[in-house]
């Protein structure tokens, strides 16, 4: 057995020889294991790079970046170099003590588990007490995390994720910064969904560091990291909050398209009211097709005949939505506010559309994963 310990690395020429010391005496669990070192430097402009040379290696692979990319990248290209059969994540600056590999190779090594997660906030490991607001915004983000990926995690941006190769190898990662975590978690979750792999969690210790002694990650990041979130999970709940968000950026565009006619061009008589609605109706499912397409179940085909397939489809399913919102509209408008009875007509179809968008749209075999 084979274990490989990635280590992505940026400006830190204090800390690096130390960690990697640390990480080639710490013991590996399986008795007569071999160990894998692979150091991401992603363009350090201190004098990492010259440590890194007095201590590259056959047991340490160091590989470097041309520019800065941020931590998910060089995450990528080092599981890309990686030949164990198992990959741990290790930062450089002695956070994490790579003395408790043992604890989190356990699981994967006794067959229990195929990824696990060590968690700051499970067990009776010794912490370092530091930022109030940083915990409470890591629990945040792990609650939401939960909420859309359905797991029970405590400590979704935790450093030491541990998983077999062939799962760190399969996927397919897009985020170059700290928004590694929150994506990784979202993909693992699909594969726990669809594929049953088994996540598993463990108590860490954990020594943190100030800003002043060098912390990196900052209220960005925390912001990138809910997007991520968003983004990334493909839950149905997941699916429902895009849904709607998206929803919001179609119906003003719909609500600014009928004031505009009614208002500017004049079309207040009950006719024209109608026709208004109905042309804003029109413009609604265009950019509804156009923004759940890209942003909320990010639809991936390939040439334009299948886009243009996938859009008739679209607006053939919404033919009964079309329908339903133009009667109920031209009950109502001769009672009330046109906008009001706008709003009700779109309300009327906002569940119905969603359920056939998610399900016969929409389908996971042609949207981006």
């Amino acid at each position: 057995m084979k274990i490989s310990i990635v280590i992505p690395v940026f400006n830190e020429e204090k800390t690096i020889a130390a960690v990697i010391d640390k990480v080639k005496k710490a013991p590996l669990y399986a008795a007569g294991a071999a160990r894998e070192i692979v150091v991401v430097d992603d363009c350090s402009i201190d004098g990492t790079r010259a440590v890194l040379k007095s201590v590259e290696g056959p047991e340490v692979k160091v590989i470097g970046h041309e520019v800065n990319k941020g931590k998910g990248a060089a995450l990528r290209t080092g599981f890309a170099r990686c030949t164990g059969d198992i990959i741990i994540i290790q930062d450089a600056d002695l956070e994490y003590n790579p003395d408790e590999y043992p604890a989190l190779l356990a699981p994967i090594i006794e067959g229990d588990a195929d990824v696990v997660y060590g968690s700051r906030f499970v067990g009776a490991a010794r912490h370092r007490v530091l930022y109030f607001w940083h915990s409470l915004g890591n629990m945040g983000l792990t609650m939401l995390s939960n909420m859309f990926t359905n797991l029970t995690l405590t400590d979704m941006e935790t450093c030491y994720k541990v998983m077999k190769r062939e799962i760190a190898q399969r996927l397919v990662l897009q985020e170059n910064r700290f928004g590694f975590e929150p994506e990784i978690t979202a993909r693992l979750a699909d594969l726990a969904r669809n594929e049953n792999i088994r996540i598993y969690e463990v108590g860490i210790s954990y020594r943190g560091r100030t800003y002043t002694e060098g912390k990196k990650i900052g209220m960005k990041d925390a912001v990138r990291a809910f997007y991520c979130i968003v983004k990334y999970n493909t839950s149905p709940l997941a699916n429902f909050v895009k849904y709607a968000l998206d929803g919001v950026l179609v119906a003003l565009l719909q609500f600014l398209t009928l004031v505009g006619l009614v208002e500017v061009c004049g079309l207040r008589s009950l006719a024209g009211l109608n026709i208004a609605h109905a042309v804003s109706i029109e413009v609604c499912i265009i950019a509804g097709f156009m923004v759940h397409s890209v942003m909320t179940w990010r639809l991936h085909l390939k040439g334009r005949s299948a886009v243009l397939k996938k859009f008739l489809l679209f607006h053939l399913f919404n033919c009964v939505p079309f329908a339903v919102r133009v009667l109920v509209f031209f009950v109502l408008v001769q009672q009330a506010h046109y906008l009001v009875c706008a709003l009700v007509s779109a309300a009327i179809a906002l569940a119905f559309n969603f359920w056939g968008y998610n399900y016969l749209i929409f389908t996971k075999k042609n949207t981006a994963k």
